[in-house]
């Protein structure tokens, strides 16, 4: 256990204090003495302080449960109190208390943490998200799910295949509006499998650090959250192009709200079929009226050059001329994942639902609506592949292809026209 550590001749258990949280508890390192010199009994002793530690650390960070805190404090005491048989009674009516108060398996999760026989989850989440090695955004994403499934199970012995599924039918539910909180809508079916895949990971660890059984993979997408999902929709997945008369109408009530920013992003994106994250992270550097190169992007075939539409040789000649920042589009603010486009982004989704249109179409469509046109224009898959940075659609291009000129480019992006 790496939670303990020898002085002299007497075993103690050490916690570190994570930085953030030193000023609240007031230390750097939490340690106590297990009365001890043999490890095994250290480690047994070591076990629910440090866990209560942790709890302690969650609290300070505004995480902590205070049921699962108090159970923490019971079990300690039943590990180093001689008088255990006396502390089991003191705990059953405490579990007593719960089970009339919040249910018999509310009780019953009381009594297993606070006597050891049940492993609460919370105290081991801040190890599990300190191990995780993927893009901040994504750790963010997962630390919240995560919490989301520990506040519901408590325990690892709550969780049950049966016990995952009637959470999934709970999510998919959602829940209605009460006094003080507004009604969740159901999650859907991306949403369902995000979730179930961080909690398998979480689960993955509790796995390696011997706290649940190996053999048992409770965290599966029910079969029943598919079939809802395609009930629910029209057939047609994913988001839906915007017609070429609504871009025009979504550039013309940006210009008469006045916000200048917006209507430019909406001109890019309508004669380029860009991502939205792509063009706020262009920079004047990589830009000229003839061509504009894409060096950041989700994919690598979106890492490309798109010649520029006679319609927009003006505005990316009065943007190059006028960026204080370096940026094509000047101005925007960065996130705390260092995206530019968060904030645009969230002013399109206004503007457009302003206008009506449904939670389907969202700046993406626009890219949707410039592949259309390229399509009903004549335009080859692979040609349009290029332009827009998908995938190849055909192998033998996508293994071998280096790609069309931009003369071939921007002849077939002059075809894209607007009413």
């Amino acid at each position: 256990m790496a939670n303990i550590e020898r002085r002299r001749n007497t075993w103690y258990a050490t916690l570190h204090v994570p930085k953030d949280v030193q000023h609240i508890i007031g230390k750097a390192k939490l340690f106590e003495t297990l009365k001890t010199t043999d490890k095994r009994v250290a480690e047994t002793r070591a076990a629910p302080l440090v866990a209560k530690w942790k709890a302690r650390i969650a609290a300070a960070r505004g995480e902590s449960d205070p049921f699962i805190d108090k159970a923490l404090m019971w079990r300690q005491e039943i590990e180093t109190n001689e008088a255990a048989e006396v502390v089991r009674d003191l705990i059953e009516e405490e579990a007593k208390k719960f089970a009339r108060a919040q249910g018999p398996d509310a009780g019953a999760a009381f009594y297993g943490v606070a006597t050891g026989t049940h492993e609460p989850l919370l105290p081991h989440f801040d190890d599990w998200a300190a191990q995780l090695s993927h893009t901040p955004k994504t750790v963010d994403q997962m630390k919240k799910d995560v919490r989301l499934m520990i506040k519901h199970f408590g325990t690892v012995q709550a969780i049950t295949g049966q016990g995952v599924r009637e959470w999934v039918r709970m999510l998919m539910r959602g829940t209605p509006a009460s006094q003080g909180a507004a009604a969740k809508p159901g999650a859907s079916e991306s949403s369902i499998k995000r979730i179930v895949s961080f909690s398998r990971s979480f689960w993955g660890y509790l796995q390696e650090i011997e706290k649940a059984p190996g053999e048992i993979q409770p965290f599966v997408v029910p079969s029943f959250s598919k079939k809802a999902a395609t009930k629910a929709t029209t057939g047609k997945g994913g988001w839906e192009p915007f017609l070429p008369h609504e871009v025009v109408s979504l550039l013309n009530a940006a210009v008469e709200k006045g916000d200048q920013e917006l209507a430019d992003l909406i001109r890019l994106g309508m004669y380029t079929g860009a991502r939205i994250e792509e063009l706020c992270a262009l920079k004047v550097e990589n830009c000229t009226k003839e061509v504009l190169s894409i060096t950041d992007s989700k994919t690598d075939a979106g890492i490309r050059q798109v010649p520029v539409h006679s319609a927009l040789v003006e505005v990316v000649d009065r943007l190059m001329a006028a960026s204080q920042d370096g940026y094509l589009l000047s101005g925007l603010t960065f996130n705390k994942y260092g995206d530019r486009s968060n904030a645009i982004g969230k002013r399109f989704g206004r503007l457009k639902a302003s206008l009506g249109f449904p939670e389907k179409k969202v700046f993406h469509s626009i890219r949707k609506t410039v592949v259309t046109l390229l399509e009903d224009a004549g335009v080859s898959e692979n040609l349009t592949a290029d332009i827009v940075g998908h995938e190849k659609p055909r192998i033998t291009y996508g293994l071998y292809s280096g790609g069309h000129s931009l003369a071939s480019m921007k002849d077939a992006i002059e075809k894209i026209r607007y009413p």
